[in-house]
């Protein structure tokens, strides 16, 4: 039987331990050259990078910091969506930056990266490292050109409301 030690040791290492890339899923895109993500926009919980740029002089690559915690294609989707569909130009920064440079008459150019894995909210330990994650790449980016509102790090995480317990009261009676 194993000690008290090696079972918190055990515990520890399994929550603190991001999730492993290599069991990600590929890409189902039609075309798999024009994958944002490489063939991996099939991961899920994730932090991601979006660069936006375009052809205008004056206008220096932008950066905005995301996340995600279903898979990247369904985020990815909404995206677009808010980049074709004038509505949608204020959902979210990143789509805002994108109608700014279409007004300017630019051609605005989108490449995304995974910054960081981490698993979402843990109603055992009230945390939720994916968000954590997402605040401390959003606190510690060095350069001006972020997107992203200092706000964004007070804010609260929003996969802790699956958890409540007014989520379930139906499936007990």
């Amino acid at each position: 039987m194993p000690n008290v030690k090696s079972l918190i040791n055990g515990h520890n290492s399994r929550i603190i331990r991001p999730v492993a890339q290599e069991n990600q899923p590929g890409c189902h895109c039609r075309n798999r050259d024009d994958c944002p993500l490489n063939q991996n926009c099939l991961a899920s919980s994730l932090v991601y990078e979006a660069t936006i740029s375009s052809n205008l002089p004056d206008n220096p690559p932008m950066k905005y910091i995301g996340l995600c915690e279903s898979t990247f294609k369904k985020r990815f989707s909404v995206h677009k969506t808010s980049f074709n569909l004038e509505r949608y130009k204020n959902s979210t920064t990143l789509s805002s930056e994108y109608w700014r440079l279409k007004e300017l008459n630019g051609e605005p150019r989108v490449t995304w990266r995974v910054i960081n894995y981490a698993k979402a909210y843990n109603p055992e330990l009230k945390r939720c490292q994916l968000c954590l994650c997402e605040k401390f790449e959003i606190a510690n980016y060095p350069g001006k050109n972020l997107l992203n509102k200092r706000t964004e790090i007070i804010a609260k995480c929003r996969h802790r409301r699956k958890h409540l317990l007014l989520n379930h009261v139906n499936d007990v009676t």
